[in-house]
């Protein structure tokens, strides 16, 4: 519901593309457990134990120690002295050494059980990667669950240039670097959505005063307009096993949820209520469709079976409730809920009806799941203009990304397509 205001409000804005992405990264941290990261032997400038801190502390489970606090700079596992580093009140305790272009041997140790945890040779891309990637192997290490730093999110940048408005759809590392453009178009592009495979993104736009439903391969190759009409077609989502796309299409001022069948084009209309159905989004198992509808006078989130039948409510609770996003477990939902006059997002736990408030602005929305379901990233305003935010499942806010020359918005985080 709140993308389908989105679309309304996304027909007013935009500035240079040239324009960087301002990162600022703050408060992540509770309760978090000590490590040191560091410093990389051959690092060559590229501040790979930075990088790999950084990504430690947006977790919010890890709090990383600053490493010119500390005269010891172990080699190797049998140059740690433990005792010394438990004495500094570290739980946890990383190395490396650079070993040609963009790889790396690392160490991870438990300061306090004396033993080294994993002692791992990595390569990747760049040196970026690098870090993100050892700081995932870190987090998999000490959570069970992989990190999702060297995963990618999508975005629209809107700009305005002149009496003409423009719209990009944009692709960077979660931390906003490596940014790029994949397509931009002066009419409006909203809710982009990842395949499975990551190799495309789905949104919707206009063309010929038309709208579409668009599949873009984001290596910069073919476009497939997948749904043209004249009716409102919009927020596509892809099933989990990527072969259909379910979206919302007006017919007669009234949008329904519709599933299409990627290969054959064949459309299956999963709803036909009087209310607004929109937003469609898989489960992870690709059994339901979850999706909003004011059905029963205000926004509520509701699901149906893949194949139809009735849908039910599985959201509890009198007020504005949308934007759902599913975590990757099929838990709990990250959505938009209306509390004190504004917009929050937060957690609905699918079993037990509890929901809770992981932000505080007034008008925070459209927030999508990292692929561990460990963080997750939204829209909001702040300071007067539109950006995008992520935090950790504590709530703990991580990151913020802005450009000064334009908004952003309808954030996507993309999958995780590592083995």
């Amino acid at each position: 519901m709140m993308r389908q205001w989105l679309l309304a409000a996304a027909c007013v804005m935009s500035l240079p593309l040239q324009a960087q992405v301002v990162v600022n990264v703050s408060g992540a941290q509770r309760a978090a457990q000590p490590i040191a990261v560091l410093p990389f032997t051959d690092d060559n400038g590229a501040k790979i134990d930075y990088i790999i801190s950084t990504d430690l502390y947006k977790s919010g489970v890890l709090q990383p120690i600053d490493p010119s606090s500390l005269n010891m700079r172990p080699n190797s596992p049998q140059e740690i002295d433990y005792d010394a580093f438990r004495q500094k009140n570290i739980d946890y305790l990383s190395l490396g050494r650079m070993q040609g272009s963009h790889e790396a041997q690392f160490v991870l140790s438990d300061v306090t059980g004396r033993e080294v945890l994993l002692n791992d040779r990595v390569k990747a891309d760049n040196d970026r990667q690098l870090a993100h990637e050892i700081a995932d192997r870190i987090l998999e290490e000490l959570t069970g669950k992989r990190g999702a730093f060297a995963t990618k999110i999508a975005y629209i940048l809107e700009q305005d240039k002149g009496d003409i408005r423009r719209y990009s759809l944009m692709v960077s590392d979660m931390d906003g670097a490596n940014r790029r453009e994949v397509v931009s178009s002066n009419q409006p592009i909203l809710s982009p959505t990842w395949s499975p495979d990551g190799r495309n993104i789905a949104y919707m736009t206009y063309a010929d005063n038309r709208s579409q439903i668009v599949v873009q391969d984001i290596s910069g190759g073919s476009k497939r307009v997948l749904v043209q009409s004249d009716d409102i077609s919009s927020s596509p989502a892809f099933s989990p096993d990527g072969r259909s796309i379910a979206f919302s299409q007006s017919s007669n001022n009234n949008p329904d949820i519709y599933v299409i069948d990627l290969a054959s084009g064949n459309k299956m209309r999963l709803t036909t209520h009087a209310g607004i159905d929109t937003e469609p989004a898989f489960s992870p198992d690709g059994r339901y469709v979850y999706f909003t509808s004011d059905r029963a006078g205000r926004p509520q989130i509701y699901r149906i079976s893949r194949n139809g039948g009735a849908a039910e409510r599985v959201v509890v609770g009198n007020g504005f409730a949308a934007n759902g996003d599913i975590s990757p477990d099929g838990n709990s939902l990250v959505l938009t809920r209306q509390t004190g006059g504004g917009y929050q997002i937060g957690l609905y736990d699918l079993a037990s009806g509890r929901f809770e408030a992981l932000t505080s602005g007034r008008l925070d929305e459209g927030a999508s799941f990292a692929p561990n379901g460990q963080m997750i990233v939204y829209a909001t305003r702040e300071g007067g203009r539109s950006v995008l935010k992520m935090i950790n499942h504590k709530g703990g806010e991580a990151l913020t990304l802005a450009d000064p020359a334009g908004r952003l918005r309808d954030p996507a985080w993309g999958p995780d397509t590592r083995n």
